[in-house]
């Protein structure tokens, strides 16, 4: 899970984002901006096949969290990521 966690910590800083420290099994990600924009995040990546679960209060809604998972789900999870990005980026204020 401690390979698993710094995947994914990996792939928020590829993504000029940034992870929570953790000691879980899932990775918090700060997505930068508020809570709209982090919902439209989730919103694609669940579009996408990807399952995440966000905080409901704010300013913790800004938060994605991305539970740990294999090789291949590590991997969905990145191929994923940069397109939701900018479809929030294109549709999301904040």
């Amino acid at each position: 899970m401690t390979e698993a966690r710094a995947t994914l910590a990996r792939i928020a800083a590829d993504n000029g984002l940034t992870a929570l420290p953790s000691a879980t099994n899932f990775v918090t990600i700060d997505c930068g901006r508020d809570g709209d924009f982090a919902r439209a995040v989730l919103r694609d990546l669940v579009a996408r096949g990807i399952f995440v679960r966000m905080p409901f209060v704010a300013p913790h809604d800004r938060c994605i969290r991305v539970s740990c998972g294999d090789a291949a789900a590590l991997a969905a999870f990145a191929a994923a990521l940069p397109p939701a990005l900018a479809t929030a980026r294109a549709t999301a204020r904040g």
